[in-house]
């Protein structure tokens, strides 16, 4: 039952357009199990960088407290999209985990100049136990942000 559910999900998140991945979201919403679970264990098998992206962006309120988020986060920091890079740098600077750090530095040396501002965001927040310097990356004290 768990796998199929699992291979349920894969196809609901293999998709692009907004209206399929709000869709998907419907069906992952309907499963009365432990859904933070079900999506990490999916997102590898996901084809779709969209549907990747749209798991991150759910799955970042985890990543202080489950484990399997949290390697998420971090194996996403090495996806070819620079979207789903993105999220997992916001996920990661979340967590305030210091075992990021390693993935994070790989990523100073990215050729896509967002990624390195991204991890550099990151690295900054988790040094400074502060989640809210990843989007306010001049330390204003004006951004408070937060999963919902």
């Amino acid at each position: 039952m768990h796998s199929e559910r699992i291979k349920t999900l894969i196809q609901a998140f293999n998709v692009s357009k907004r209206s399929e991945i709000d869709a998907a979201w419907a069906l992952a919403d309907s499963m009365d199990v432990d859904l933070p679970v079900l999506l990490a264990e999916a997102f590898h098998q996901i084809r779709r960088s969209e549907g990747r992206a749209s798991i991150l962006r759910y799955l970042g309120k985890f990543s202080r407290t489950n484990e399997a988020v949290f390697q998420v986060g971090l194996t996403a920091t090495q996806d070819r999209s620079w979207g789903v890079r993105h999220y997992a740098c916001a996920m990661l600077a979340y967590s305030l985990r210091t075992a990021a750090l390693p993935a994070l530095s790989l990523l100073l040396k990215h050729s896509d100049r967002r990624t390195v501002e991204d991890a550099k965001a990151a690295i900054d927040a988790i040094k400074n136990r502060n989640h809210n310097f990843f989007h306010d990356r001049n330390h204003t004290g004006r951004v408070n942000w937060g999963y919902a």
